[in-house]
Formats: structure tokens, sequence, C-alpha cells
């Protein structure tokens, strides 16, 4: 049995920035096909009605498909075998006009005013660009039991599980890669679908908005994410099963946005039933060999990091060897200067011995030289006194003599008289 299932989460940052959801998604399912499609409209401010936009789109690819492959799914059956190309392409030119004629209702219905153009367009509003303003990417997948088929415009990821539960993505927008989105609202948008045909159904396609594939680091991630998906599609059978799975994507994406893009998630998941058992199978082994793969990768990163760490200590050690030698070295240099210090202590010590022993003769002589002078002091002193007695005596003979010739004069005048 085909059936399908989709969520819309508005983005964190839509959130924060009390901004509308500019996803869409939509169904479609009967007894002959399922089809599933998302669109994003652009975030710009000057695609302000860019949410109505992505609902169109979608709304388009659902009308569009519906006129083709519902009214007559035998003739289209059989011209899908003949050149099915041909035939996807007129699909895709009918949703193109589909979604300007809702645009151009919608402008009937609600006319663009002033205010928007100077809120806007910064004032500056041309016709021609009327379609820019509602501006989208696009995402469908088909899946029925003749005719299986896929095609896009703009970002946002196209992928598929085949009936052996391999996860892969066969189209992507290759300009996404170059940051710069593929429109519908292009005069040439035709030429930017990219299609896919299958060979045979897989058992999903499941196309989401890029805001889901930004909240993981790389492909492998995302696509062990949208397996671990798929194992949750089994018993699926019932309108309220389907809104409890829808919801709890709702709220897984919640979480993915606000640790990841903050970008407004949509997904629309189409998928046969029938084989949910063989390929639950497939998946549960690929999900083991991804575990192991996994592991694989961490010991290779390990091994990786040790042999890093290897070449570091090698590094490391080669580096000590040289600071090594280098410090053995300084070491024997040092111990040769220290027996050189010693050597110089030594003769220093030797050369203080022989001041010492100077200092305690000069010491010795200064106190034989200090009795000495002594002595000297003294005998001089003796002479000293000696010679002012001497001085005294003279001078005491001398008085004494002039007496005598006083009195000798005195005795011969009186003779004479």
């Amino acid at each position: 049995m085909l059936s399908g299932i989709s969520a819309i989460t508005i983005g964190q940052s839509h959130i924060d920035n009390k901004t509308e959801c500019q996803d869409s998604a939509i169904l479609d399912f009967n007894d002959k096909y399922v089809m599933g499609a998302v669109a994003d409209g652009h975030g710009s401010k000057k695609h302000f009605r860019s949410a109505r936009g992505s609902q169109f789109a979608v709304e388009a690819a659902k009308y569009s498909i519906y006129e083709y492959m519902n009214n007559n799914y035998e003739k289209f059956v059989d011209a899908y075998n003949k050149d099915k190309k041909y035939l996807i392409d007129r699909i895709i030119k009918m949703l193109i006009t589909k979604w300007h004629e809702k645009i151009k209702e919608d402008i009937n219905n609600e006319p663009i005013t002033q205010e928007e153009i100077d809120k806007y367009l910064d004032g500056n509003f041309n016709e021609d660009k009327t379609p820019s303003i509602y501006g989208t990417t696009l995402l469908v997948g088909v899946m029925s039991e003749e005719c299986n088929f896929g095609f896009l415009i703009g970002d946002g990821s196209f992928v598929v599980i085949d009936k052996h539960g391999k996860a892969y993505i066969p189209i992507e927008d290759e300009n996404s890669k170059a940051n710069y989105t593929t429109s519908l609202s292009s005069s040439d948008s035709f030429n930017g679908f990219v299609t896919h045909f299958f060979d045979e159904m897989p058992f999903s396609i499941m196309v989401s908005t890029d805001g889901l594939v930004k909240s993981f680091g790389d492909d492998n991630d995302f696509l062990d994410y949208n397996q671990a998906i798929a194992m949750e599609l089994d018993g699926l059978d019932t309108r309220d099963k389907r809104i409890e799975m829808e919801e709890r994507l709702v709220r897984l994406f919640e979480q993915r946005s606000r640790d990841g893009s903050e970008d407004d998630i949509s997904i629309s998941i189409i998928f046969n039933s029938d084989v949910y058992e063989s390929v639950k199978e497939a998946l549960e082994t690929r999900r083991k060999i991804n575990k192991i793969d996994e592991q694989i990768g961490l010991s290779k990163k390990r091994i990786v990091t040790l042999d890093f760490r290897k070449k570091q200590i090698i590094s490391e050690r080669n580096i000590n060897m040289e600071n090594l030698k280098k410090v053995t070295i300084e070491k024997s240099k040092l111990k040769k200067h220290s027996e050189q210090l010693i050597e110089r202590k030594r003769v220093l010590q030797e050369e203080l011995k022989k001041i010492e022993q100077e200092q305690e003769d000069i010491s010795k002589k200064k106190i034989e030289l200090d009795s000495i002078s002594k002595r000297y002091e003294e005998i001089e002193k003796i002479k000293s006194d000696e010679q002012d007695k001497n001085l005294a005596d003279k001078k005491l003979e001398e008085e004494n003599i002039q007496k005598k010739e006083t009195e000798k004069r005195n005795l011969q005048d009186s003779l004479n008289n």
C-alpha cells in the first residue's frame, strides 16, 4: 500500500524574530499513486509573500500531477513509457503556469499596497518582478507501480530509500553549493528544474527543505537520520497513526532547528508499506554496518590521533635528547669550570696563607720596631734631660764667672785707688 506523511516546523530564528513560517508541504495519495512535495519561500524581505508562494507551489505541483495521472492513469503510463522526460516536462510546465495563475489570483484578491512597496521594496516596484515577491523552491516525489520519478528546483534534499534499505540523494540543485538558490520565480525557471526517473519503485522518497540538511554536519549523518525515520514508517495504516507520526516529526524538527540551522524545516515522505518488513531488515543491517563503520571511523581517527601523538612523542624525545646532550655538554663545561675554580681557590688559599704569614711577620716586626722606637724615645728623653741639665750648669758657671770677674775688677780698682 502506498502512503505518506508530512510535517512542517517553524524555525527557531522565525520564532525569535516573530516572522512567519515560509515552508509548505503537501501529500496526495490514492489507489494509483502517491505524491509528496515541499517548498521553501525565500527569506529576504523583497520576497515578502514567499510563504504564500511556497503554498501555491506545492498546490500547483499536486494539481498538475493529478491532472496528468489521475484522470487517465493508463494513458499516462503509456506516455511515460514512450517518453518519460517529455511527459514530466509537460507536468513541470503546467505547474509553473498554475503557480503564476495562483499569484495573479492572489494579487487580484489582495493587491500589493504602497505600504508594502515602501516597506519591503524600498519604494521601487516593477510589475514584471511580481513573481519574485512570491519566490520559492520546490521539491516533488511521485511513486506508483509503473511510474516513479521526482523533480526539484532550488535547494533542499531529495532522499531515496531503495528496497535494499540504502539511502542516497539522486538529484540536487548544483547552484545551492555556490550559495545561490534557483527559484521558481525566475523567468527561466523551467530550465532550472532537475528531474530523476527510477527504474523500479523505491521503498520511500523523502523530500525536505534545506533547514533539515543544514542542521547536520555532513551528508552521512543526514542520510543516517533519514534511514532512522524510515525505520519508523511501519503500521501507519490509519489517519490517526499518521497524524501521531507527523506530530512526532514536528517535535524532532523543533529540536533540530533549535540546535542546528534555526530555519524552518518541512518534509514530505511517501513510501510503500507493503515492502516495509524486508526493507526494515535491510535498514537494521545497514544501521549495524553504519554503526560498525562509525566505530571503525572512530578507531581510525584514534589511530590518526595516536600516530600524531607518536610523532609528537618522537619529536619531543628528539628535542629532549638534544637538550640532554646540551645539558651534558653544559654540565661537563660546568664541571671543568668548577675544577678550575677549585684550583683557583687552592692557589688563592695558598696566597692567602702567605699573606697571613706576611701579615703575622709584619705584626711581629711592628711590635719589635715599636719596642725599639720606645727605647729610643726613652734614650732621647734621657739625653734631652741631660742636655737641659748641662745647659743649666753651663749657665750657672757662666753666671759665676761673671760674678768672679766683677769681683776681680772691683779688687783691682781697689788696689789702684
